[in-house]
């Protein structure tokens, strides 16, 4: 399993109604195969963050291309941008889990294709931010 760690700077005073559109959407990716496990706000910061995972990166990938595709979506991509200042997405491996009330440790390192390695395009008119990350490769361990 994949997780998804999506975070948004919200217009401050675009915070309420962002909240409120992103029940539906929630709901919308839920219908989609998605699981959508937690959000929360930090009114303070105006920071929107949530969590959604997939079984693995070709399920991630099937289930974003249907969402981001769907009427549903089209209809609403530019309302819901225009609520947003930056937003960036980490992906996670499943090292532990809840299942049954309890946790569960899954084995790690995961096999087979990284999340995230089905690269993501940013919406149409949305630049790279300067912002940059450098992570030691396999080899430089």
């Amino acid at each position: 399993m994949i997780t998804e760690l999506r975070r948004y700077r919200i217009k401050p005073d675009r915070l309420a109604s962002w909240v409120a559109f992103f029940h539906e959407a929630a709901r919308r990716n839920e219908a989609g195969g998605s699981q959508v496990e937690f959000a929360g706000v930090d009114p303070d910061t105006s920071t929107f963050v949530w969590l959604r995972t997939y079984t693995d990166e070709a399920d991630r990938e099937t289930r974003k291309s249907a969402f981001y595709g769907a009427d549903w979506w089209t209809e609403r991509e530019a309302f819901a941008m225009d609520h947003v200042i930056e937003y960036d997405v980490t992906f996670l491996e499943t090292a532990i889990h809840r299942e049954g009330g309890g946790l569960v440790d899954v084995p790690w390192p995961r096999q087979g294709e990284r999340p995230g390695s089905r690269g993501d395009s940013p919406p149409d008119g949305w630049i790279a931010s300067m912002r940059q990350a450098w992570v030691r490769g396999e080899s430089d361990a």
